[in-house]
């Protein structure tokens, strides 16, 4: 019996022994966890996953990505959570920072604990904005349009200009498209007031996000006005004890008087005010004035002065000399006034006729528009100023059509005629012959005509001056380099002749023309 008790023993202690050891349940490890690769990547937003490989034993009961600046992100961070088990799953992350470098890993965790796979960094997108400044436009007087291109780089990025008088600028403005966002190039303006006319503004654009300022390079405009702006001009109707003194002004946007200063020499001594004063507007403008009480046979200087709340400016100084005493001149219709030569046993005049009168008051013909083709017209008795344009008139007279030179009211002042082309050869026989002629006619100088203006003396003070010419279609050719002027003479039954002249020659040419063309008249003295 004590043996077997003994037995029994020793067997129920083996059987604790083969329970305790072969029997006991492991203790759960933590997750076996990877992180997948960062995709998606915004400005404030990003997605990112994990792989769970092993739960260690124990259910997962939470799994998803922490997210951190720091190299080693944990759930005492940002994270998200993402259901529960293993295998793969993916994670937003939201709210980050633009352009900022993040790290992020996977988590999981079970009873034992959380694992955590490995870190991967990535930077949102995202940076400082980018501005570039452009010209102004619409510019006036007191206000002005300012632009620029802003790139805000995914980030909401508020636009001004700043500007003033220097590059402290001193006064800015919020541009119309501000605020902007997205990644691309965006026209920015902004439209700016209360300007001082005539002056020089700086400006730029401030670009602000939450990465930072950038302000763009400085850039200038110049507010519209300034001083006047003038030319002075030959002198006109000039005659024995007068002359008509002739400009242009640009006012420059500002209210402008406009006088001329005149005397025997460049200090002048003598003032009158023009006709068209005072000046407006930001077109140029022809100017004159008449002065009388002259002596004869004096050379006069003269000038335009032009005055502006801006500033004062002078034009060129310009000669005119009187005839001498016993000089005769002569007025048309329209009180045009024009000196006269004589050459050889001829009376002419010196300047080309401006009249659009016929003698007895009724006025010559003037197409609308001036281009207009005649090429088919009948009988056209028409005048021109130079393409229309009134202000050739005053130097270069007008282009006129046969029909209206040979209209019996006539064109040319009672006692005077359109020479013949018999009256034309006599003028150039007394000269030497045509092709010498056209140096002793011509006007010498540049100011009308283009240079070389060849051989030009102006010998016998006939002063021929290059008005151009009218074709029958309407094109009108030439002024500055060529002048033609009618006889009165056929050839055949549909021309002309006429003699013309050219600033690369000393010739006089003889040639003929379509009755309908535009040429220029010089009257001859009745014998």
């Amino acid at each position: 019996m004590k043996n077997v008790f003994r037995n029994t023993l020793y067997f129920i202690f083996i059987a604790i022994i083969f329970s305790t050891t072969f029997c006991k349940k492991d203790k759960p490890a933590i997750p076996i966890i990877s992180t997948t690769d960062v995709t998606s990547i915004t400005a404030a937003t990003a997605a990112a996953g994990g792989i769970i490989s092993g739960d260690g034993g124990a259910n997962v009961i939470s799994r998803g990505v922490c997210w951190s600046t720091s190299t080693s992100p944990t759930l005492a961070d940002n994270k998200s959570t993402d259901g529960t088990g293993i295998g793969t799953f993916s994670s937003n992350l939201v709210n980050l920072s633009g352009g900022t470098t993040y790290s992020v890993r996977a988590y999981a965790t079970n009873s034992a604990g959380t694992g955590y796979g490995s870190a991967l960094s990535f930077t949102t997108l995202g940076q400082s904005p980018t501005p570039t400044v452009k010209a102004a436009s619409d510019i006036t007087t007191t206000s002005a349009t300012i632009n620029g291109i802003v790139n805000a780089n995914y980030l909401a990025t508020t636009v001004t200009f700043e500007y003033g008088l220097t590059i402290s600028y001193g006064s800015s403005v919020t541009a119309t498209q501000s605020p902007l966002t997205g990644n691309t190039n965006t026209n920015v303006s902004a439209g700016i007031t209360g300007l001082t006319a005539g002056t020089t503004y700086h400006y730029r654009i401030k670009s602000v996000n939450s990465l930072g300022i950038t302000n763009s390079d400085d850039i200038t405009f110049t507010t519209s006005g300034q001083a006047p702006s003038v030319t002075t001009l030959s002198a006109t109707n000039v005659y024995l004890t007068g002359a008509t003194l002739n400009g242009t002004i640009n006012a420059n946007y500002f209210s402008s008087v406009v006088n001329f200063e005149y005397g025997t020499s460049t200090s002048y001594g003598s003032i009158i005010t023009a006709k068209q004063s005072p000046a407006e507007g930001n077109e140029i403008s022809n100017i004159n004035a008449s002065i009388t009480d002259l002596s004869t046979g004096t050379t006069y200087h003269y000038r335009i002065k032009g005055v502006n709340s801006l500033g004062t400016s002078y034009g060129n100084d310009v000669i005119f000399t009187t005839p001498a005493a016993g000089t005769a001149t002569v007025t048309d219709i329209e009180g045009n006034i024009y000196n006269t030569i004589t050459i050889g046993t001829q009376v002419w005049m010196v300047e080309n006729l401006k009249t659009s009168k016929y003698n007895n008051g009724d006025l010559i013909g003037t197409t609308s528009p001036a281009n207009l083709d005649l090429t088919y017209a009948t009988s056209p008795e028409y005048q021109w100023a130079y393409e229309g344009n009134e202000s050739n008139v005053a130097i270069n007279g007008r282009l006129y059509t046969w029909y209206a030179i040979s209209d019996s009211r006539g064109v040319c002042p009672t006692g005077w005629h359109i020479p013949t082309d018999a009256e034309w050869t006599t003028l150039t026989n007394a000269l030497g012959d045509e092709t010498i002629a056209g140096a002793k006619l011509k006007e010498t100088g540049f100011i009308h005509w283009r240079t070389p203006n060849t051989g030009a003396t102006n010998a016998t003070g006939f002063t021929a001056l290059p008005g151009g010419f009218r074709d029958n279609d309407g094109t009108f050719f030439y002024l500055g380099i060529h002048g033609r002027w009618w006889s009165n003479t056929e050839d055949q039954s549909i021309y002309v002749w006429y003699r013309s002249m050219t600033y690369i020659s000393i010739n006089v040419f003889r040639e003929h023309s379509y009755k309908r063309g535009g040429l220029s008249v010089r009257c001859l003295k009745d014998n």
